[in-house]
């Protein structure tokens, strides 16, 4: 073969190897882009403590006022354990309504729900129960149930909202789930309105860890 055959060869070797070198390259550098998908904003959360200070329904997650904290979807949970009751904060970036629903049985079918909203400085939160796959989630006392979401409050402020309640960890109500100390399984969903029956923006699965 002539010298200018064998150039012409190495020059094409030359050319293929250098196009695998650029996919490769470029497979790994579309693998390290960040994701789309928004991160909720943490740099409002309070701090936690494994010997929490006194607990105080007030609309507001103060330092050290729980001795859990979880990112669940949208929502941030606070928890700590109160004798045979939890104590819970839900916030959000929000100027909605929150849900939670506890233990559900497919999709939203027997989730135990905890659901809350604020218009303007009144805060409300239902205990309810979802009685269908997709709702409706009417009030445990309109299904001849109990509210047992207790000393509860919500605020609004700074583009967050913020619920707390207490509640038992076994109510003995029939459309509520006991809560158990480890994994409980809930449903989360989140609205651009204080109109509940308005239908939720976002929604998700996820794990409430009590400990």
């Amino acid at each position: 073969m002539s010298e200018a055959g064998n150039k012409s060869k190495s020059s094409f070797k030359w050319a293929i190897l250098l196009a695998i070198i650029f996919l490769v390259s470029g497979c790994a550098s579309s693998q390290n882009q960040p994701s789309n998908t928004p991160v909720p904003d943490q740099s409002n959360k309070a701090t936690v403590s494994s010997q929490p200070l006194g607990w105080k329904s007030d609309g507001a997650v103060s330092n050290d006022e729980y001795s859990q904290f979880q990112q669940i979807g949208d929502l941030q949970v606070f928890s700590r354990i109160a004798g045979d009751s939890v104590c819970l904060a839900l916030r959000a970036q929000n100027s909605g309504y929150i849900a939670l629903g506890i233990k559900p049985e497919d999709k939203m079918l027997g989730a135990d729900m905890l659901i809350c909203s604020i218009n303007g400085t009144q805060a409300t939160v239902t205990d309810a129960y979802s009685t269908g796959t997709f709702g409706p989630h009417p009030a445990d006392i309109e299904l001849g149930g109990t509210n047992d979401a207790l000393e509860t409050s919500g605020s609004q402020q700074n583009g967050w909202v913020t619920f707390e309640l207490k509640r038992k960890m076994k109510t003995g109500d029939s459309k509520d789930k006991e809560l158990t100390i480890g994994d409980n399984p809930v449903i989360w969903s989140s609205g651009g309105s204080a109109d509940i029956s308005i239908h939720h923006v976002n929604r998700g699965y996820g794990t409430l860890i009590l400990k």
